[in-house]
């Protein structure tokens, strides 16, 4: 294996610009040419090489030099230098444990907290409609009370419940307009509660029911407004 690189050469103790020089280093030798002229040529064994912050010292032939090169650390490679001087040592382990690529960061995942607590408030109101209906004390059974085919307000729960789990889906597939349904249909549902618990009777097992829908409609309602639960960008 062979280095050849270009440098500078000036004698120890010389301040100016030095001679540029082409660095060849193989087989043990190494030779210094600058233009047509052979600069020197030494057996590497027979050298006083010792590594500098920028460079290298090299004793030869009785007389002392300061070389730079453009790449130090392949020259001391290949002249058996590089263990000898901390420096080097260090920009060769450098070069041959390339650092790591950046590892890239996947995408940060959609928050679905904002579906699971709009389906657990529908899971609520259901629940507190079927309580209603299972009661047997239901509201009065149309809005005017005037007789007839009623106003079911357990099943307008159960299905405004229904509605809301199933925007809860669709919220976790990132649609930007399911929370806008989701608010319509709290809404509804609000409107729905505040009459049936005015037209329900004080003290009976209704206060089970109704307490489960009012859960659920704080759920819903805090899920909604809450800041952490935004609409994904």
């Amino acid at each position: 294996m062979s280095v050849e690189m270009d440098g500078n050469v000036r004698m120890r103790g010389e301040t100016g610009p030095g001679v540029t020089v082409r660095v060849i280093a193989e087989d043990g030798r190494l030779r210094l040419v600058s233009g047509n002229e052979l600069v020197g040529d030494w057996m590497v064994s027979g050298l006083g090489v010792s590594a500098l912050q920028d460079g290298f010292n090299i004793k030869a032939e009785g007389e002392e030099f300061v070389l730079r090169t453009e790449d130090d650390v392949a020259l001391a490679e290949e002249i058996g230098l590089a263990a000898a001087s901390p420096r080097l040592a260090r920009q060769l382990a450098a070069r041959n444990n390339p650092e790591e690529p950046e590892s890239v960061e996947p995408p940060p995942i959609s928050s679905n907290l904002a579906a699971i607590g709009l389906a657990v408030a529908g899971a609520l109101v259901i629940l507190g409609g079927t309580f209603l209906n299972i009661s047997g004390e239901v509201a009065p059974a149309s809005l005017g009370e005037t007789g007839g085919s009623g106003f079911d307000f357990w099943l307008a729960f159960v299905i405004g419940g229904v509605l809301m789990i199933g925007v809860a889906y669709v919220m976790s597939m990132g649609s930007r307009v399911a929370r806008l349904v989701a608010l319509l249909i709290l809404l509804a549902l609000v409107v729905v509660f505040g009459y049936a618990v005015a037209q329900s009777v004080s003290g009976t097992s209704q206060l089970t029911a109704y307490g489960f829908i009012a859960g659920g409609l704080v759920v819903g309602v805090a899920v909604l407004f809450s800041g952490s639960l935004r609409e994904p960008d």
